[in-house]
Formats: C-alpha cells, structure tokens, sequence
C-alpha cells in the first residue's frame, strides 16, 4: 500500500478547496422556481389531442426536481402527476429524467437556460397495447419566477 506523501497530500487539499466551491458556485447561478408548459404531441387513438398543461421545475445546488399535471384526472378521479429528476451544469444544460412510478411511459428531456427562460425538448416512449414504444415528443418552456 502507497502512503500519499506530503506534497502529493497538499496539492489534494489544494484542488478541493479551489475546485470543489467553484464548481457549487457555477451552478447557483441557476437556482430558483421556474413556471411554464409542457406541450406534447397528440397520441393518436389514446389522447383526444395534443397536451398542453402546467409545468413546475426547481433548481438548487445543481440538482433539478420537475412536476407536472396530467390533463385529465385518472379513472379513480385523482390527477396524475409526472415527477422526475436531473442536473444542471455550469454552463446551464439542463437534462431531466421521468420518476412516474408505474405509468406506462418514461420521459427524458433536455435544454438550455438563457437568462431566466429555460426551454427544453424531449421523448415520452409510452407503452401502449397496439404502439409498443410509440415516442411522443414534447417542448417545455419555462421563465424564473424569482
């Protein structure tokens, strides 16, 4: 086993104490809440057209946490909500990822933040009876609430 020597040791401490907070600093820059739309694609046979609704995404420390309404309530009568997860670099791409537990489709969408507004493009591939893997793509836009 190799001790790390002295200098190698500084030269460590060094980096994290320079890289490390400019790294959390480059992306703070991003933080807040951020309203806007989703609009998809109409399914045909399944949705009655293209979807349209609320869009809410927030960011802290680089980590992003997304959610969105369904148009319609499920057959129970609650509305169903599309969660997920994703990053963001210093740079300001954005890349999100579907969390929708169970539903029978995953999403993945990504995106540029310019000044306060975020816009963002992507592919719902559901899992339907008679479209296995049908792709419906979507754009998100998105302004800074703060």
């Amino acid at each position: 086993m190799r001790l790390v020597g002295r200098s190698q040791l500084s030269l460590l401490v060094v980096f994290a104490v320079v890289w490390l907070p400019s790294l959390a600093v480059g992306t703070s820059q991003y933080d807040g809440s951020y309203v806007g739309t989703i609009a998809c694609d109409q399914i045909p046979g399944y949705t009655r057209g293209p979807l349209k609704v609320a869009f809410l995404l927030s960011i802290a420390g680089g980590q992003v946490e997304y959610e969105r309404w369904h148009g319609r309530p499920t057959p129970a009568g609650l509305p169903f909500t599309e969660r997920g997860t994703g990053m963001v670099s210093s740079t300001g791409e954005v890349s999100l990822t579907s969390e929708t537990g169970g539903v029978a489709y995953q999403a993945t969408y990504r995106g540029q933040i310019d000044g306060k507004l975020l816009r963002l493009s992507g592919i719902q591939v559901w899992q339907l009876p008679d479209k296995v893997n049908h792709q419906r793509p979507c754009t998100i836009a998105v302004s800074r609430s703060e």
